[in-house]
């Protein structure tokens, strides 16, 4: 079954805006990163993380983040990914 109209031109915008703030944060750091290194970045940074949600429209963090996931789908099998969340993991489980 085809997408409506509508439900193309919004996908279409949504991925113009993903691209268009990945190339955002490869410019501000003058760094060609990949995606698992600008999920990392959000990730780490607040300031960054409320630029994407805000730069791409979205309404609430996890709903920025799914977004990043269904775009990358490998993303969880990323060593730094799952290195960062291990630690934080460990951090937030000694408090």
């Amino acid at each position: 079954m085809q997408a409506s109209p509508n439900s193309r031109i919004c996908d279409r915008e949504s991925k113009s805006l993903f691209i268009s703030f990945c190339t955002l944060v490869c410019i501000l750091y003058n760094k060609k990163l990949n995606l698992a290194n600008i999920f990392l970045l959000l990730l780490k940074e607040k300031r960054v993380k409320n630029l994407y949600n805000n730069m791409c429209e979205f309404d609430s963090d996890f709903e920025g983040m799914k977004y990043f996931l269904d775009y990358d789908g490998s993303l969880h099998k990323s060593k730094y990914i799952k290195k960062y969340l291990n630690a934080e993991n460990k951090i937030h489980s000694m408090r």
